[in-house]
């Protein structure tokens, strides 16, 4: 079945850590940038963290999953363990950063950035335990829930870069 072979993903997993790795060289220019502004904003520092955790967390599962020949447990067993350890992360960051936000972000916009966290996340997570179980989605759920991750990284990203200097 396609949803737990990897090697009918290759292509996807390829494209996938391409643009994790541009968007995580993109990031790193952001925050360069405009360090002064981020380290003198409470709330940016965490953000910027969160950011890069969420690239680091898609670059190195979608690096993993080219590799060939392997079984489906095994990749379910990578994307939860990659995906737990982002979660703990991710979640620490936005619980911590409760309390450092500014007044100029409201809790609409850290409801928003706390969605965008955690959708891709959760997706990842949920598509682990099917290719564990071998019942479900699959890779059907993983490949989306890298693109969330992705897509909530670029708004941070964009954040840092463009939004800090408004």
């Amino acid at each position: 079945m396609t949803a737990y072979d990897t090697a009918a993903w290759a292509p996807a997993f390829t494209a996938i850590a391409g643009s994790s790795a541009a968007l995580t060289g993109l990031l790193f220019v952001a925050i360069s940038i405009n360090l002064g502004p981020i380290i003198k904003g409470p709330a940016l520092v965490p953000r910027a963290i969160e950011v890069l955790v969420l690239l680091t967390a898609v670059l190195v599962m979608s690096t993993l999953l080219l590799m060939p020949a392997m079984a489906a447990g095994g990749v379910g067993v990578e994307v939860l363990s990659i995906t737990l350890i982002a979660e703990v992360f991710v979640t620490m960051i936005q619980v911590r950063s409760v309390g450092r936000l500014p007044r100029t972000v409201g809790p609409r916009n850290f409801a928003l950035r706390v969605f965008g966290g955690q959708v891709g996340l959760i997706l990842l997570l949920i598509g682990g335990v099917s290719l564990v179980a071998q019942s479900g989605g699959g890779l059907y759920l993983v490949v989306p829930g890298m693109a969330f991750a992705m897509v909530s990284a670029i708004i941070g990203a964009w954040i840092l870069l463009v939004e800090i200097v408004r």
